[in-house]
């Protein structure tokens, strides 16, 4: 008896090839994905402001640095200022000559028998004459106040003359004395006495 048996190679249902899946997407996927935007997004914005910063670091350094240096530069020119108004001033209170102490000094030299009676300065050439008429009460008082001229105090008296003798009708010895003055006594700078006076008389007023 033979066997026979049918074999089929037709399938009974459709092969369906490459069909996409229909399931839904992980919903920790999408998680994932939205923190991975937001970390890039985050990364972005602080690599955004970090330049920003920089920038106005080195924007500021800069303004910082020409407003010193404008600054250097304008304190500067006020010390040169100040100093050429103290040179100024220092030149010209080295130049200033005053006869307070002259006067001063004279006196304290002065013996009591002699008197003046008119002074007369005369300045050339930075040189300074003094000329005096005077009275004394006899030849010895004038000879003695020529010795009072070559004391220390009154080396500041240079090339001291006693001329013009004359007895009037009282007795008197009338007389004339000429001398220069050392220019260091005239010198206002070589007087502190006298700028502290001023001082003292600015202060009350």
């Amino acid at each position: 008896m033979e066997n026979s048996f049918q074999t089929s190679f037709i399938p009974k249902k459709p092969i369906n090839f490459g069909a996409p899946s229909k399931e839904p997407k992980s919903f920790f996927s999408l998680i994932s994905i939205f923190v991975l935007a937001l970390i890039v997004l985050a990364s972005g914005s602080l690599f955004v402001y970090k330049n920003y910063l920089i920038q106005q670091k080195k924007t500021l350094s800069e303004s910082l640095l020409l407003a010193s240096s404008s600054f250097e530069k304008e304190t500067i020119q006020e010390l040169d200022l100040f100093n050429k108004h103290t040179e100024a001033a220092k030149k010209i209170l080295d130049g200033h000559i005053v006869f307070s102490p002259v006067f001063s000094l004279l006196e304290e030299i002065t013996i009591p028998s002699v008197q003046y009676i008119s002074f007369e300065q005369q300045l050339d050439n930075n040189i300074v004459t003094v000329k005096i008429k005077g009275l004394a009460r006899d030849y010895r008082s004038i000879a003695l106040q020529s010795d009072m001229f070559n004391t220390a105090k009154g080396r500041s008296f240079k090339n001291v003359i006693f001329s013009d003798l004359l007895k009037d009708k009282n007795n008197n010895i009338g007389f004339s004395l000429e001398f220069n003055i050392d220019h260091s006594l005239l010198l206002y700078a070589n007087n502190p006495s006298m700028a502290e006076e001023n001082l003292n008389n600015s202060n009350v007023n």
